[in-house]
């Protein structure tokens, strides 16, 4: 487990990471707010405290992901890949190290929301379970990400306008049914569509339905496809 430690420890050096992945989500569950108004999104009625946490958890996972990016600038992934190690597992065990500080915020989060909001038990395992995998998703997305950029600036340009993109037409900002016909299907090939997709299912319903199950399956198999290219695309 050499690979995760020390991209776990890397991984939570850089400030920005630590305001974005421990402070800032702590931060937002207290602006009430952002979580007793009606509607999930920013371009609901009022709301987006979901929509917020859902922008910060993918810029928290790209940002400890950004060991990969130090790795091959430095050349280190070369003496990497040189041992033992196979991509798979060098991808894996940095998908660990980016993933378990997260899971642990959620846990907090779930745990707060019950606490302040009133939110249910199934409720808060939801949410949990959603942005769980959300995460997972976020940092598979930042892999095959790296893959195809071949310095860190045209990576954290470039990761920037994707989740500008994401966040417009992923249903963050407003409503996709507000978009015109076919566009109102571009925000399917992000992540972050599913998952509020999901939070929208349960919090309608107050139970996890056949909708929620579908956004996070579809998560899951987008965690599955970028897994599966950053293990065969070598980044060196």
């Amino acid at each position: 487990m050499t690979v995760f430690r020390y991209a776990l420890i890397r991984g939570t050096r850089n400030p920005l990471t630590l305001l974005c992945t421990y402070i800032l989500p702590i931060v937002i569950i207290f602006i009430r707010p952002l979580w007793t108004s009606a509607g999930i999104g920013f371009g609901g009625i009022g709301g987006g405290g979901f929509s917020l946490l859902t922008i910060i958890t993918m810029s928290s996972a790209y940002l400890m992901s950004l060991s990969i990016l130090t790795d091959k600038a430095d050349g280190v992934i070369v003496r990497i890949l040189a041992a033992p190690i196979t991509m798979c597992r060098y991808l894996v065990e940095n998908l660990a190290a980016c993933a378990i500080p997260l899971f642990v915020q959620m846990t907090f989060i779930s745990i707060l929301g019950h606490v302040l909001y009133d939110w249910s038990l199934s409720l808060s395992i939801a949410i949990f379970l959603c942005y769980t995998v959300l995460t997972i998703a976020s940092v598979t997305m930042a892999f095959a990400w790296h893959c195809l950029c071949k310095g860190k600036e045209g990576s954290v340009s470039g990761f920037s306008m994707l989740l500008f993109l994401t966040a417009f037409l992923g249903g963050l900002t407003f409503p996709v049914e507000a978009f015109p016909g076919p566009l109102q299907y571009l925000g399917t090939i992000f992540p972050a569509y599913w998952a509020i997709r999901g939070l929208s299912a349960v919090l309608d319903t107050g139970v996890m339905s056949g909708d929620f199950w579908w956004a996070i399956a579809a998560m899951l198999l987008f965690t599955i496809a970028y897994l599966l290219y950053g293990g065969k695309r070598r980044i060196i």
